[in-house]
């Protein structure tokens, strides 16, 4: 059995990597990225550089134990198939408890599947059915179905509530095994019950599962008003194209000012974040934010706000955030907010400061090592204490979302069109009006 991180070399060289319906939608979408994205969001992107992981010669009580167990252990398997099985697992367990023994939450390791899955989202790729969904009344509700996929092309719509997978009730209150049943390999099959709003009784829909596209940026106009709602998912590969493209389409509508929304955003790479804030703020106003490589303060390594071709200095902007915004959604945050830029409106977010550097193997794992912090512009830190928000509102439960709307948007919707976007801006601002519904 091979001990993959002492003497497997990566293939390449490691990388650094963070009302009614309508609000049912937006919820669901919320909700959706809080189950995913955050698991995401631990990579981060910066540079690039050699790397050999050769340690053999630590190892040798762990590669004798091995042997040990190997030949001497009573209960393991003598079919040449189901011991290769065994000495697969036996690694798996072995690297899953050294690095559990760091304490490090986001010192990892993912299996090829996991890994392949991270990459795939953070490139905007998925497998599957094409929609997402969210636990609402016990029931799995349809929240987004993405053009061209096996949901779109059978019919299916925002608000579907799902109720069979293959024969077998929906079970919301284990979700990871709905999704699980949901998703699966390219080309295989899954017959979905539906109940659909204003029809009497369920219908099937048979549907292949397949490689789709996911776009990491929504936007919209809000309904009523001049303000534009823009949520970014993770930041991925193509996320600063994908919120140019809105934002030019939002200030073609009329557009006057921006909501952007973070909430359930995991992070992702954080070239992403540096490019979006270049969208936003004029690079010379100082660095996106510090990375702190040696523990204690002193010794930070600015990084830079990324110029862009497109920009909107002068448009106002208010972000939301939750508990589930992370790494590089609370970059753009903290920095936004540092520079006087746009006021965070919602709840404390996530506090996932600590960078990660990527190795990938051979056999598509990878592993994701913690080597430094981020810090705010200002220095602020992030892990473990997150970025707090200049107007603290709860984020609302899926029935608060149907009877009333989303507080935290609607909240920012009034701060905008009463031209108050900027921190600064607190000073004449009556808090306690604050929420509005």
């Amino acid at each position: 059995m091979s001990w993959i991180p002492a003497r497997q070399k990566p293939d390449r060289s490691a990388e650094l990597t963070s009302q009614g319906w309508t609000y049912v939608r937006l919820g669901g979408a919320f909700l959706l990225v809080l189950l995913v994205g955050v698991m995401i969001g631990l990579l981060v992107e910066r540079r690039m550089w050699n790397s050999n992981l050769g340690a053999a010669a630590a190892f040798k009580d762990f590669d004798a134990v091995v042997d040990i167990v190997d030949e001497a252990y009573y209960y393991r398997p003598t079919d040449t198939e189901s011991r290769n099985a065994f000495n697969a697992q036996m690694e798996q367990d072995a690297i899953a408890g050294l690095l559990a023994g760091l304490g490090d939450d986001y010192t990892t390791y993912l299996a090829p599947p996991e890994a392949t899955r991270a990459t795939n989202q953070l490139e905007g790729k998925a497998i599957g059915i094409g929609a997402d969904f969210f636990p609402f009344n016990n029931q799995a509700v349809i929240a987004r179905v993405y053009p061209g996929t096996p949901a779109e092309a059978a019919g299916l719509h925002t608000g579907d509530v799902v109720v069979r997978i293959n024969g077998e009730p929906v079970d919301t209150e284990n979700w990871p095994q709905f999704t699980s049943k949901i998703e699966g390999e390219a080309g295989s099959q899954v017959r979905l019950t539906v109940q659909r709003q204003n029809l009497s009784g369920t219908f099937d829909v048979d549907l292949e599962r397949r490689e789709y596209e996911v776009p990491s940026v929504y936007a919209r106009m809000i309904e009523g008003s001049s303000v534009g709602w823009v949520q970014v998912g993770i930041f991925g590969t193509r996320t600063a194209d994908e919120f140019d493209a809105a934002l030019q389409s939002l200030t073609a509508s009329g557009a006057t000012g921006i909501v952007l929304d973070l909430r359930g955003n995991g992070g992702g790479w954080v070239k992403a974040a540096q490019s979006i804030l270049g969208r936003l703020l004029d690079p010379s106003v100082g660095p996106a934010l510090y990375e702190d490589e040696t523990p204690g303060r002193g010794d930070e390594t600015s990084l830079p706000i990324l110029a862009a071709d497109e920009t909107w200095y002068d448009l106002p902007v208010i972000v939301l955030t939750d508990g589930n915004t992370a790494s590089a959604a609370e970059i753009v945050a903290g920095a936004l907010r540092d520079y006087d830029r746009a006021m965070v409106v919602g709840e404390l977010t996530f506090g996932k400061g600590s960078v990660q550097k990527v190795y990938e193997f051979r056999n598509g794992a990878s592993l994701r090592v913690t080597f430094a912090e981020w810090l705010t512009p200002s220095k602020g830190r992030i892990q473990d204490e997150g970025i707090n928000p200049d107007v603290h509102i709860p984020a609302a439960t899926p029935e608060q979302l149907v009877a009333s709307g989303d507080p935290v948007l609607l909240t920012a919707v009034r701060l905008l069109e009463e031209g108050k976007s900027k921190p600064s801006d607190l000073t004449s601002l009556d808090l306690a009006a604050t929420p509005a519904a």
